[in-house]
């Protein structure tokens, strides 16, 4: 297998890349919200989200061919999969947008859809620098933002549902816009997790 192809910092920060570009789109969606279109992006969505997903696998085979790397196996399987899973949830929550027939964007959604794009952004940037982990000053200041930011989409999310449980709305409706505020804060869930993966690397590696 080519040298460059054995960097697997570098293969994380591409997989990173997946997790903005679906940010990014997730965002398009909801700042221009149109149910009519939603069918559409859900399929813009999962390509980015196959093309993820192929990457993983291409980095999970190298890895079974690998004698030696810069941290162990484990630890790189570890940060594959969670960097992974955070593309798989933006893309879950197109699909419950889909799934629930949210025909009308939810109050509060585009805001907690910025965060989670500013939650993801911090995550490329920690992910960047994951390879300087023997000096990881820069580093755990990028984890410390990751962990500050899902706070504040926690907040956002309590005030959102409290909202939503306070109006008028429809059941029907309700379920849909409640099943969307959980999946956007379960964006920001798991790149806190991603965090923590990459400080016990820290940890362990230094």
């Amino acid at each position: 297998m080519a040298r460059n192809k054995n960097d697997y910092f570098k293969l994380t920060e591409e997989q990173a890349v997946y997790c903005v570009q679906a940010s990014e789109l997730l965002i398009e969606i909801f700042r221009d919200y149109k149910w009519e279109k939603i069918a559409e992006q859900k399929q813009s969505m999962h390509l980015l989200e196959n093309r993820a997903d192929d990457l993983r696998h291409n980095i999970l085979t190298g890895l079974n061919r690998e004698f030696i790397t810069p941290i162990d196996q484990e630890d790189i399987l570890r940060l594959v999969q969670i960097i992974d899973d955070v593309t798989d949830a933006l893309d879950e929550v197109v699909q419950d947008l889909y799934m629930f027939h949210v025909e009308e964007m939810p109050d509060c959604a585009p805001a907690l859809a910025e965060v989670v794009g500013r939650c993801v952004r911090a995550l490329f940037e920690a992910v960047r620098e994951v390879k300087n982990f023997k000096k990881p000053e820069k580093l755990r200041t990028l984890l410390v933002e990751v962990n500050t930011i899902e706070s504040e989409a926690d907040t956002v999310y309590v005030e959102a549902v409290h909202a939503l449980f306070g109006s008028k709305s429809a059941g029907r409706i309700l379920l849909g816009h409640k099943a969307v505020y959980d999946s956007l804060e379960h964006c920001c869930d798991l790149c806190e997790h991603a965090a923590d993966v990459m400080e016990q690397i820290v940890i362990k590696n230094t």
